[in-house]
């Protein structure tokens, strides 16, 4: 298992979805919490243990660590998709933003999930690769119209 070094993003695997935080260091994750059933509850972020975050997953995934070889994936993936202008705050940013939104809530699984939270404390940008694909898949089932042309 790769090192966790406080200001990763971290992910486990949960049935149907991948649920993220920021490592704090100290065994503590900051991440959407949320008591009862993760897809219909309101959450709130926090501050708990690495166990708490893990909860029955068997892995951890450290979503920007580095590789011995060079930068990390990460880096380079945020940078193609996002733009060279893209700067990625430092640990000790990553886990003050992160601190900065404790006890914030208004959780939102299409809007401000888990993944959005992870992504703006280290890039800024509140993004969600897991809502977008879930609106695209929706927006197949039930396309918008198309604008009518008007005929004279």
């Amino acid at each position: 298992m790769t090192a966790i070094k406080p200001g990763d993003i971290l992910y486990v695997k949960r049935t149907g979805y991948r649920h993220f935080g920021i490592y704090a260091g100290n065994q503590q994750v900051i991440h959407y919490y949320k008591e009862k059933n993760p897809l219909v509850s309101d959450g709130i972020i926090s501050e708990t243990t690495l166990a708490d975050f893990q909860g029955v997953s068997d892995t951890i995934y450290v979503l920007n660590s580095t590789t011995p070889s060079g930068p990390p994936l990460f880096d380079w993936i945020v940078h193609r998709l996002l733009g060279d202008d893209i700067e990625l705050f430092s640990p000790e940013e990553t886990v003050m933003r992160a601190r900065s939104k404790l006890g914030e809530r208004g959780y939102n699984l299409l809007l401000n999930n888990c993944e959005h939270f992870a992504l703006w404390c280290k890039t800024g940008i509140a993004q969600s690769a897991q809502s977008d694909y879930l609106l695209s898949c929706l927006q197949l089932l039930n396309p918008l119209p198309s604008p009518h042309k008007e005929t004279d």
